[in-house]
């Protein structure tokens, strides 16, 4: 009997304990740093952020996703841990569409079209479009739009810029792109999916599973023990990165990588992806004639992945069958440049000389380069545009 009781009294403490963690997660969600927050979130909320939010980007006939005009300092975030202030103009009454740039009131030398990588996930100031303005005093108009490929970026060239007939067109390429003009092909009935998408991953099941999408505490756990957040639900690829690294002088970064959508939409042995590069073709044929039509010149950015520019700590751990399909819609845009005649600064290199001297180029947990890393870039453009024979940057005193 007496052991019964005392077997009785620390299953109590043991229970009352776990209650009193649990309830402590579930208060201090929100204060909890990193991985630890993003996990008692989840558990707790059914969201990773910190603060409630509007995203800035609403779907798009023509364009798939499209910012809305007339924002002010609105709080955006890339990831969990990634958050920006975004503000929007209309570049004229009735465009319907918001751009991440100041209104038009001077003359117009280049133009950016691009993704999320062209609008940037950063302050606007840090961002390598203004960057590279400053750096070689070219004004600039950042005509981006998040989530888009380069159908959507063909027809903002259209719309936007050939009123502005700007002497230079920067067209920002990364390698989800061909997978973005399928799936807003897919979003206007243009094209049946294609019926292989590759499936996502089921839900687990179980006390485990229960445990990990209801109890913060829990949660909070296996994500120190696991070193990366277990519970965001499956559908949300973009948040889970299987794989981390600690890199840099005293290892003071860290790189959570080899997430499954991006090893889906860059991948180019999927018909998806296969679908998407016809049309992007025909989108950069259009655009270049266009171009040339005014007068204008066109070049193109190619931004690599972070598994790419980071290979020697990314390969060993994903193996390099993954980093060749990350490399797969990049080198197929390469391609894409040699058969089309366009002139393309491929970053890898750059980024990748960077990156092998210890510094953080991208953000710890989402796709995007980290205000460093768009330095990085626009210095390095900046030096590749002065080498090119561009009108635009001829005319600079």
């Amino acid at each position: 009997m007496r052991a019964l009781k005392i077997a009785a009294f620390f299953a109590f403490n043991a229970l009352l304990s776990a209650l009193l963690f649990e309830v402590g997660a579930r208060l201090l969600a929100n204060q909890l740093p990193g991985l630890m927050g993003q996990a008692a979130r989840w558990a707790t909320y059914g969201t990773p952020y910190a603060e409630s939010w509007t995203p800035a980007w609403v779907q798009n006939r023509d364009h798939y996703w499209a910012l809305r005009p007339g924002l002010q300092d609105a709080l955006q975030y890339g990831s969990p841990s990634v958050a920006f202030r975004l503000s929007t103009v209309e570049l004229w009454p009735g465009g319907g569409i918001g751009f991440r740039t100041r209104p038009i009131d001077f003359f117009v030398d280049g133009v950016v079209v691009g993704d999320s990588f062209g609008l940037c996930f950063t302050e606007q100031m840090d961002c390598w479009v203004d960057v590279l303005g400053q750096r070689l005093g070219l004004r600039l108009v950042n005509l981006s739009q998040p989530v888009t490929g380069s159908q959507s970026h063909a027809r903002i060239l259209r719309d936007f810029a050939e009123p502005l007939r700007a002497p230079l067109v920067i067209w920002q390429f990364f390698g989800n792109d061909f997978n973005d003009d399928y799936g807003l092909a897919v979003f206007r009935k243009d094209m049946l999916p294609i019926d292989d998408e590759a499936a996502s991953a089921a839900e687990e099941a179980g006390l485990r599973a229960w445990l990990r999408r209801h109890s913060a505490a829990w949660a909070v756990i296996e994500t120190i023990l696991a070193g990366r957040v277990v519970n965001a639900p499956a559908g949300e690829a973009l948040f889970v990165k299987p794989y981390s690294v600690r890199y840099g002088p005293n290892r003071e970064h860290v790189l959570h990588f080899g997430g499954q959508y991006e090893l889906q939409a860059l991948d180019m042995s999927r018909p998806q992806n296969q679908a998407g590069l016809k049309l992007s073709r025909a989108a950069f044929e259009e655009a270049r004639n266009r171009v040339e039509a005014w007068g204008g010149q066109m070049v193109v950015v190619l931004i690599p992945t972070r598994e790419e520019v980071y290979a020697p700590l990314t390969a060993p751990i994903l193996g390099q069958q993954a980093i060749d399909q990350l490399a797969s819609a990049r080198l197929a845009m390469l391609s894409l440049c040699e058969a089309l005649a366009l002139r393309c600064y491929d970053a890898l290199p750059d980024l990748r000389q960077a990156a092998d001297e210890g510094v953080a180029l991208y953000y710890s947990d989402d796709m995007h380069l980290n205000p460093l890393g768009n330095r990085v870039l626009a210095e390095n453009l900046a030096l590749w545009l002065e080498g090119l024979d561009l009108r635009a940057l001829a005319a600079l005193p």
